[in-house]
């Protein structure tokens, strides 16, 4: 399985500390090893959550006050990541 960030996910990603940096990429890693050993996403670990409204065929996954907004895309084998930022800053695009 492949992992695909959007431009502006790459760009709030090099902006991070390490260590948040780090911890974003951790929860992407889990995300993505689960898929590919199970088959399915364990949302009670990551604290995974579907959208609603513009975003609804997304997820999100909450580290910290930061937002991972993704989709999986089954037929590809792939994580898309559409964004990641603060929680006030990610909903309101």
């Amino acid at each position: 399985m492949k992992v695909k960030l959007r431009k502006s996910a790459h760009k709030f990603l090099k902006k991070l500390d390490t260590n948040s940096r780090q911890a974003v990429l951790t929860k992407i890693g889990i995300l993505k090893t689960c898929l590919e050993t199970q088959k399915v996403y364990p949302p009670e670990e990551l604290d995974i959550k579907k959208l609603k409204g513009e975003l609804k065929s997304f997820s999100r996954i909450r580290v910290g006050k930061m937002r991972i907004i993704f989709q999986i895309q089954t037929e590809a084998e792939t994580i898309f990541v559409y964004d990641i930022n603060f929680r006030g800053n990610i909903y309101g695009q």
